[in-house]
């Protein structure tokens, strides 16, 4: 579920807890918590699609859609040391059309009603700071994407989407230091053993490959081990972060036989401003990409979200400077090949949410990415109900 709430935004960029304000707390003794949550969320949209059909045409599509539908468990224990153990699991289900999906002789038969896992981790907390152990979303995200731009459905292009997608987010070990005087780090590794197993293919140029040669974008399938880490200074409405990952467990295949390329190094950094119930943020960041020599990616961004007393609105604008081989990650079916030159693509979104209650609220949002013929580009509305 996005954080749609303007306070948990707010949250997300002072450095500050957020939890699920609608958990149903079922057990709470001697020390030990449990708390059950979770939320039903469901769209329509219409979106400038892809050719689907095969004859060359780029069509709209709408669709009524599943937004993240969760369901969560999470629970803490006071140690004697005075230490909090703590664990969260969450899994999501497709709500638009759950009825009847895993029916018996189904193509979707074997499958459990929680089609698939969201965050899961376990963690020890106390004046020491923060370790934590499991999949959840990445600092990158938490730090320097979201307070720029945390939407409903569209959202903006960014680390996730050149980096693998969920596939970013698992196998982590991160420790967070606590705050002295508005000063907080955070460092961590991402680890890939050689006994994994998992889907190995990753980039959204994966529909690019052709293009490029045959060459393959994946994952280190050997004992490969990132380093990633975040600096945050918070002074009265003022935050700073920034933040670098090298990105050692991705790298880039080249089809002419030659040996695998690291993909390259992530880098970040979020200004952010906070009066009364107005967020403002601005956002660079870097991908120093080695998978090709042409091929880094520059974004620079600023957003604001406003809470109205009923919800929020919001409006951001990123500017995209991407490398001609970067093309093929970002912009597939405009990307030409040996004859591709540099690009730079302007992308925007606005939305509002409106509260029919404090735990049911609707959302209307549109979004523009300015790729090849409109792909992308679209409105949705929906609502989500937590509990």
């Amino acid at each position: 579920m996005k954080k749609t709430l303007l306070a948990t935004a707010i949250a997300g960029a002072l450095g500050m807890a957020a939890s699920g304000a609608q958990a149903a707390t079922v057990y709470n003794q001697d020390g030990s918590k449990l708390d059950l949550y979770g939320n039903v969320q469901l769209g329509l949209r219409s979106i400038k699609g892809t050719d689907s059909e095969g004859d060359g045409t780029i069509d709209t599509e709408s669709d009524l859609f599943d937004n993240g539908s969760t369901f969560g468990v999470k629970g803490e224990h006071v140690l004697d040391n005075g230490l909090t153990a703590y664990f969260r699991a969450e899994f999501e289900f497709n709500a638009d059309n759950q009825k009847g999906y895993y029916a018996a002789g189904g193509s979707n038969a074997t499958q459990s009603g929680l089609s698939k896992g969201d965050q899961a981790y376990v963690g020890i907390t106390g004046n020491f700071g923060d370790f934590r152990v499991g999949s959840w979303d990445a600092l990158f995200n938490d730090w320097i994407q979201d307070p720029m731009a945390n939407d409903e459905y569209f959202g903006h292009t960014g680390a996730l989407q050149d980096v693998g997608g969920t596939q970013y987010e698992s196998d982590k070990f991160t420790y967070t230091s606590p705050i002295w005087s508005g000063l907080q780090f955070a460092v961590g590794t991402q680890y890939y053993g050689d006994k994994d197993s998992f889907s190995s293919s990753f980039n959204n140029a994966q529909s690019a490959n052709a293009n490029l040669g045959g060459g393959n974008f994946s994952l280190d399938e050997g004992n490969s081990a990132s380093l990633f880490g975040g600096l945050r200074y918070t002074m009265g409405g003022w935050t700073l972060a920034a933040v670098y990952d090298n990105l050692d467990n991705f790298e880039f295949t080249p089809g002419n036989g030659d040996d695998a390329r690291d993909y390259g190094d992530l880098y970040g950094a979020n200004v952010a401003y906070n009066i009364d119930t107005l967020l403002i943020s601005f956002k660079y960041s870097r991908l120093d990409a080695d998978w090709n020599d042409n091929a880094d990616v520059d974004r620079y961004g600023i957003g604001f979200r406003y809470g109205y007393g009923m919800g929020d609105i919001y409006a951001s604008y990123q500017f995209v400077d991407a490398e001609a081989q970067a093309v093929a990650t970002l912009d597939s079916y405009g990307y030409d090949g040996a004859n591709q030159s540099d690009e730079t693509y302007n992308e925007y979104l606005l939305g509002g949410t409106y509260n029919l209650s404090n735990q049911m609220y609707v959302w209307l949002e549109g979004g523009y990415y300015d790729r090849e013929d409109n792909i992308g580009n679209g409105v949705a509305t929906g609502v989500a109900y937590s509990f």
